[in-house]
């Protein structure tokens, strides 16, 4: 896609003349819709604590989070977004490749679940596909809330066949200052000790569990 034609599609997400996103919501002050949407997927998020959705943790499934999540917000919601975009110098992955690369994704975290044997080889192994989500980054908006519940969930169901027990786990427990400065400085998946150790805290046992 050719950057004018890049551009156009850019411009289609906002309400014209101003840099808001288009909403189901009718306002047009991004600071309100801002707001609001941290209000909405807050209570969606709690609501997915009590009621994950159950399905097979492959690419549906991410987009069934991210629509459950943005779906009173967005006209997008649960849709791959239609332009290329670029965030600390980092270009995510390409529209086109999008769907091709969750899919092989989720297929080899489904083969690499296998050899997990410890807490700390669980936290490096999230560690790595956390940050293969990220630099995928599917979605025009509500990625990092979209892949942090993914992880949450997946977690919370694949632990329970782990030799370690079934294990939740705490994004509370995570420093988000590291985490965040890790992708600020364009830092990639092979540089991940960070996160891994962030990970380490986050994974619970379950009858420990005392956070949401």
């Amino acid at each position: 896609m050719s950057d004018e034609e890049n551009t156009k599609k850019w411009n289609e997400y906002f309400i014209p003349g101003t840099n808001v996103l288009k909403n189901k919501l009718g306002i047009t002050s991004k600071e309100e819709l801002e707001r609001k949407e941290i209000e909405i997927t807050f209570e969606k998020l709690v609501e997915l604590y009590q009621h994950p959705i159950d399905m097979d943790f492959n690419t549906a499934h991410l987009r069934a989070i991210h629509y459950y999540l943005f779906s009173d917000i967005y006209y997008f919601a649960g849709q791959n977004r239609t332009v290329n975009m670029v965030k600390n110098n980092s270009y995510f992955v390409p529209i086109e490749e999008i769907d091709y690369r969750l899919d092989y994704t989720f297929k080899m975290m489904n083969e690499e679940i296998k050899t997990v044997s410890s807490k700390y080889s669980f936290a490096s192994f999230l560690a790595t596909y956390y940050v293969e989500l990220l630099n995928i980054h599917p979605f025009r908006e509500g990625n990092g809330r979209t892949i942090r519940e993914f992880i949450r969930e997946y977690v919370n169901v694949r632990s329970k066949e782990l030799p370690m027990g079934e294990l939740n786990f705490s994004w509370a427990k995570v420093d988000k200052n590291a985490v965040n400065d890790f992708f600020a400085r364009g830092i990639t998946r092979s540089f991940k000790s960070v996160i891994e150790l962030e990970f380490m805290k986050a994974l619970e046992p379950v009858s420990l569990d005392k956070s949401i």
